[in-house]
């Protein structure tokens, strides 16, 4: 099959060749529509010339559909549809609009005129569409799958036109991949920033707690002191300083459970996704400091949070009136890692689904990153 013609190059053409080279131009050579503009604004005889070429275009073109139908099946002829990249070129509109609107709360966001949990919202209100994009994603690569394994079965006269929807498929996807690498990049910037707030909060807490878990250790050791012979002479006001003492313990107590922070598991799902799906899309140096920052951030919080599991489970193992095997509830040595290693099962999961066999690349980038980031934590927890 020959070579086609570019909408550009076709136009070109026109504009220059006798009218009866126009007219005699092969079919399988010209765009696949003609555009209405050129025909309407073109001079008699020219606009004629068109018209005749542009009808008899459509008809070799749903004949050649049905030919291939036939020989590859319906799914051949779907990924030759999905190759023109109508319904990529609307997601990659819908999205870079939604990108487009942020702008204002960005830079409210930048001059700290907002806070991260109302920026982490509005980048919130973007994911429905993220969403989709995705899915249209998962669809061109199904596509490219199909039109692969067809050139494979002895494609004999179709193999031009597969093997030019198959290069339209990879435009359309690298496109849509670059309109993700924007999102992601932007997702980046807010999650590292609601990290950094969340190791801030938890520092400042645990440096207040610490203050008053010695005033509360020191008052405890005071209880436990052997009764001192004054106490013995006057018993009144040795129970009456007991008293005081326990009141003072028990209101450190409310103090210290004030000072938790509180941090959820999906919390730390939604910050390790914001830091893979940039580092599967993006490749800008803004964004690699940003998800160099990230990762330090990220295993200091995962690190907190179990270490937070692992303080809840020994209090309860400690609780006389709690019946629980407290070798069962202190189990939280490997937690980190095996959060991580659950976390990224799924991401594979998930990217098969959504890419199929054409995952392979993907797939290798986020076992390289698993190995890192666990590396990287072991390190940095020692």
């Amino acid at each position: 099959m020959s070579q086609r013609l570019t909408v550009d190059q076709f136009v070109s053409m026109v504009r220059s060749m006798p009218l009866d080279k126009v007219a005699s131009l092969p079919l399988e050579t010209l765009p696949e529509t003609i555009p209405a503009e050129l025909i309407r604004n073109s001079p008699q005889p020219l606009r004629g010339v068109l018209e005749k070429l542009s009808f008899d275009l459509n008809v070799h073109e749903l004949r050649e559909q049905q030919a291939l139908e036939q020989q590859f099946g319906n799914q051949a002829a779907q990924a030759l549809d999905k190759a023109r990249g109508y319904e990529a070129d609307i997601a990659i509109a819908r999205l870079r609009q939604k990108i487009a609107d942020t702008t204002p709360a960005l830079e409210k966001w930048r001059a700290g005129k907002m806070t991260n949990y109302a920026m982490s919202q509005t980048m919130h209100g973007l994911r429905e569409i993220v969403t989709d994009v995705h899915a249209e994603r998962a669809r061109m690569a199904k596509a490219e799958l199909v039109i692969s394994e067809c050139l494979l079965n002895n494609p004999g006269r179709f193999e031009g036109r597969l093997r030019d929807a198959l290069e339209r498929l990879k435009h359309f996807s690298g496109k849509v991949d670059a309109t993700l690498g924007e999102y992601h990049a932007l997702q980046l910037e807010v999650a590292a920033a609601d990290m950094n707030d969340k190791r801030r909060q938890i520092n400042d807490s645990d440096l207040k707690k610490k203050d008053l878990l010695e005033e509360l250790n020191a008052l405890e050791e005071q209880l436990k002191r052997p009764t001192s012979m004054f106490s013995r002479l006057l018993p009144w006001g040795a129970k009456k300083h007991e008293e005081n003492i326990k009141h003072r313990i028990s209101d450190l107590h409310q103090r210290i459970m004030s000072e938790e922070w509180v941090m959820a598991e999906s919390q730390l799902t939604r910050w390790l996704d914001a830091m893979v799906d940039a580092s599967l899309y993006v490749n800008s140096s803004a964004t690699q400091q940003n998800l160099r920052q990230s990762r330090l951030n990220l295993f200091f919080l995962l690190n907190a949070f179990c270490e937070q599991q692992e303080a809840a489970a020994k209090q309860v193992a400690r609780n006389p009136f709690i019946q629980v095997d407290p070798k069962k509830a202190i189990e939280y040595m490997l937690m980190s890692e095996r959060f991580i290693l659950d976390y990224f099962a799924k991401k594979r999961a998930e990217i098969i689904q959504w890419l199929g066999n054409a995952a392979d690349s993907r797939l290798r980038a986020l076992e390289h990153l698993e190995v890192d980031l666990i590396s990287e934590m072991k390190r940095n927890m020692r």
